[in-house]
């Protein structure tokens, strides 16, 4: 417990120019999680357009799917090991 307060007040103490290393990925971990959902949401609606035959709704929310998906890709994977 001790642990989570130091990091809590180490974030809090900073001045808006610096985060720790830590709270930047769990930041970008809960925006992934975030619109890793919205892709999910996106997917379904996609799928209920096209049965419907709705295609020009479903083309465009493809598009908008593959954004997501690009997106959630680069925010959950890291672009960069470290090796300690």
């Amino acid at each position: 417990m001790a642990d989570w307060r130091g990091k809590i007040t180490s974030v809090s103490k900073t001045k808006g120019t610096t985060a720790p290393e830590s709270a930047k990925r769990a930041g970008l971990g809960c925006l992934g999680l975030v619109i890793a959902v919205v892709s999910i949401l996106t997917l379904l609606i996609t799928i209920g357009l096209f049965k419907s035959g709705f295609l020009l709704m479903g083309i465009f929310a493809t598009a908008f799917l593959l954004i997501c998906i690009a997106t959630t890709f680069l925010l959950l994977v890291p672009n960069k090991h470290n090796p300690l």
